[in-house]
């Protein structure tokens, strides 16, 4: 009996204090709801209107993490306030924003489609890059020089074009017609040899791939991307991008 009293003891004790558990639940829900509209509307005034792509709270009291496209920043509960910048934790010394950064490019990426980039492939490959390239870029025909040697230590590169002298230009120019080739990979390597390829048009993903690279923070090239979305810029020998990406793959 003792045990049956002391249940219904803890039942009426415990009912009020569930029930208001539950309503400071539901109010907590109606505030992150009212403050990430908040976010909304201030990010929208900077974006012209525009949504950003995600808005979650960060692991600092009062702040949100706002996503717009490949780009991470920080914004008030109160929409007032933004900061582009990385977070750290203090105490680790962890660089909490970068990662998740390096993610979204990786989406961005992937959402372009292997069918608009011109790859170059071995039978069988364990790695995999994405390169920004300038058909006249003195180091991204170094590069392009050693794709055998790449091909034949795995390595599968994926091109984006990013004709850094702008749409309209003659390298602008030569990206099309390396695009609107019959055989896009024997087109590259002759123009990325100083070899004169037919002009052809045609529709193409190159004022995309340029976007796309601004986006990504894209500023020269080559621009070479990890799976993982990491950026690692310039010229890399083929032996020396191997080391790297075993180097990511212990990791």
């Amino acid at each position: 009996m003792q045990y049956y009293r002391l249940r219904n003891r803890l039942r009426r004790v415990a009912a009020p204090l569930l029930g208001g558990m539950l309503l400071f639940s539901g109010l907590a829900v109606a505030a992150d709801r009212a403050e990430i509209e908040q976010v909304r509307q201030g990010v929208g005034k900077l974006l012209g209107g525009e949504t950003p792509d995600s808005i979650q709270p960060s692991v600092v009291q009062g702040v949100y993490e706002v996503m717009i496209g490949p780009r991470l920043v920080y914004v008030s509960a109160d929409g007032k306030y933004l900061l582009n910048g990385k977070l750290f934790d203090i105490e680790t010394r962890e660089d909490l924003t970068t990662p998740k950064v390096a993610k979204a490019k990786a989406r961005a990426i992937e959402a372009v489609g292997e069918e608009n980039m011109v790859i170059f492939a071995p039978e069988k490959f364990e790695h995999t890059v994405t390169v920004f390239t300038d058909i006249d870029c003195g180091y991204c025909r170094k590069l392009h020089s050693e794709i055998g040697q790449y091909n034949d230590l795995g390595i599968r590169v994926r091109y984006m074009m990013f004709p850094r002298a702008g749409v309209g230009s003659s390298s602008f120019d030569k990206a099309v017609a390396v695009w609107c080739a019959d055989d896009r990979q024997k087109a590259m390597t002759l123009s990325k040899a100083g070899k004169q390829v037919e002009q052809k048009k045609c529709e193409n993903p190159i004022i995309q791939h340029m976007e796309l690279g601004q986006q990504l923070g894209v500023t020269g090239t080559p621009a070479i991307f990890f799976d993982d979305g990491e950026l690692l810029p310039g010229y890399v020998p083929a032996k020396r991008m191997l080391s790297y990406l075993k180097a990511k793959q212990s990791q």
